[in-house]
């Protein structure tokens, strides 16, 4: 297992200011002094002088719920423990009286590139949100198991050629490191030329990793005002797209005397490398009860599989609108989908062309936790003082996009452009679903704080299994009213900062955190292992 650390001082550029620029500031933690002067490494220097204090088990045990982040939150204030029958005021608590005077939260980024462990605890629950919406579970009733449900992959349209990697038949069962030849990327015989006087043509294999993979063929032709417009408009081009497949479903259930039915969906947003977004889409079949239409209710058996896949391309192909007027394009831009498209079934158990639940999951709860890294480019939001530093109309093609896109939005009515320049234009959420598809992320992150918060409680006295009794999984609207608990703990909290306090604590944080994690999986490894030995059939002698 890699330990991934970020290894920079998460403080300032100077004591008592603010660092402009994105990313961490240089290292100005104060001198050791003492008995570890000869560690001339600072960071090893630091972790050793926190070791070394008498209060360092208590420290680590306090940093416990945020040690595997690389950019924790540090909150200060009071806390305050109130009792729910009768309001009355146990006791009030202040933060300076705590290991460091803070507390230590998480940042929760999901993004990869950020914080891998925020990342990865982001990319599990959305892997059980999307599998509970297949096979049930969490409140989802298991009947959804029996559900007609595909998997859609939808892409932009052609802005103008860019380099691909075009492989016909790929055998590989990881595409991101496939060995695979492809074909030329644009093989032209006669080898015409753009008006700026470049070859359309390109000969070239390019592998997997490729600087130019996505990027234009000439820069000036291609058209990055219609990209980031389509990035922006992405999300309503979807809903007018599943918009009409239901409408197209239920005109087939009249005609086939059916009654109503709805599709769910769960939606995963990713960048592909030449900067457009495409998503890829889980849409399952349900009925509608009229006497309970919030109930995941079984669809009518007349509809199929291949009615849900002919109804999705009909609205692939055909869905399209123009947007509002803007001052460089009076007509607005044509907002469609691209002609690569793709629709498969889903399966409990994958054969032939269908794809297994789990497959599915995992797919979206992967996508969920990217960003425009795959372009080439990753900031945060941009601003007045901080655009030049991301923007050239004449640079790269993600500086083009960026420019592009602060430049439309200098009129009100796409000031939308300019809040997510640094997105490429595109401002929707990575994973969304349908309401009635599954569970929350607020239910599950809730369930997570109650078992933790058991576990703490029994901590020292283990039931007889070794595990502490939870609650039953419940939905965020039954957990947003629960009154169960006698004592309630109200933080009045304010920001303090962000980062370690040093790149010392940062050391020793994420290195017990890795450990934690690998004896959790020893364990887990440990218990499948027994389960298969228990569960085979002994040898004759």
């Amino acid at each position: 297992m890699t330990l991934q650390l970020d290894t920079a001082s998460a403080l300032a550029l100077t004591p008592g200011t603010t660092s402009l620029a994105p990313g961490v500031g240089a290292n100005t933690e104060t001198p050791c002094s003492g008995l570890f002067d000869h560690e001339g490494r600072q960071h090893i220097r630091t972790a050793l002088e926190r070791a070394a204090r008498p209060d360092y088990p208590a420290w680590l045990g306090h940093v416990e719920s945020a040690a595997a982040c690389t950019r924790p939150i540090r909150l200060h204030g009071n806390l305050a423990t109130v009792d729910t029958r009768t309001g009355e005021l146990l006791t009030v608590r202040h933060t300076s009286t705590l290991p460091d005077g803070v507390i230590y939260k998480a940042c929760g980024n999901r993004r990869h590139t950020v914080c891998p462990a925020c990342a990865t605890t982001y990319q599990h629950d959305a892997y059980h949100l999307v599998r509970a919406g297949l096979v049930g579970g969490k409140t989802i009733p298991e009947t959804v198991r029996t559900h007609p449900a595909v998997f859609a992959t939808l892409t932009a349209p052609s802005f103008g050629p860019v380099h691909t990697r075009d492989v016909r038949h790929c055998a590989c069962r990881d595409k991101t490191r496939c060995t695979c030849r492809p074909a030329p990327c644009h093989a032209r015989r006669d080898a015409p030329s753009c008006p700026h006087g470049r070859p359309l043509a390109c000969w070239q294999r390019h592998a997997v990793g490729d600087e130019q993979l996505g990027r234009p063929l000439c820069p000036d032709c291609y058209d990055h005002n219609h990209h980031v417009v389509w990035n922006h408009h992405a999300g309503e081009l979807w809903r007018r797209t599943k918009q009409h497949a239901e409408r197209h479903l239920n005109q087939l259930a009249r005609q086939r005397g059916l009654p109503r039915v709805r599709l769910s969906h769960g939606k995963a947003a990713e960048y592909q490398a030449r900067g457009a977004v495409h998503f890829h889409i889980l849409l399952r079949l349900d009925g509608i009860d009229p006497g309970q239409p919030e109930v995941i209710t079984p669809p009518p058996t007349g509809i199929t599989v291949d009615d849900i896949t002919a109804a999705v391309t009909l609205a692939a192909t055909t869905i399209t609108y123009t947007t509002p007027a803007h001052p460089d394009q009076p007509g607005g831009w044509p907002i469609a989908w691209g002609h690569q498209h793709e629709i498969r079934p889903i399966t409990l158990s994958a054969s032939g062309d269908a794809l297994d639940d789990q497959a599915v999951a995992a797919y979206l709860a992967k996508y969920s936790t990217k960003g425009t890294e795959a372009t080439g480019h990753t900031s945060r939001r941009l601003t007045a003082d901080t655009i030049d530093l991301y923007a050239n109309p004449t640079g790269t093609h993600p500086e083009r996009l960026i420019a592009a896109a602060w430049n439309l939005g200098h009129t009100p009515e796409w000031r939308g452009l300019r809040r997510w320049a640094h997105m490429l234009g595109f401002g929707g959420h990575f994973l969304t679903k349908a309401r009635r598809y599954s569970i929350t992320f607020g239910s599950i992150r809730e369930q997570r704080a109650a078992y933790k918060r058991a576990h703490a409680l029994n901590r020292g006295q283990p039931r007889p299994e070794g595990h502490p009794e939870t609650a039953r999984f419940q939905r965020q609207a039954v957990l947003d009213t629960k009154t169960e608990e006698t004592t309630l703990v109200i933080g009045f909290l304010t920001y303090a900062g962000t980062g370690w306090h040093t790149t010392g604590d940062q050391l020793l944080a994420n290195t017990a955190a890795a450990q934690a994690r690998e004896r959790t999986r020893a364990g887990r490894e440990e218990l499948a292992h027994q389960q298969a030995c228990s569960s085979s059939t002994p040898l004759a002698a």
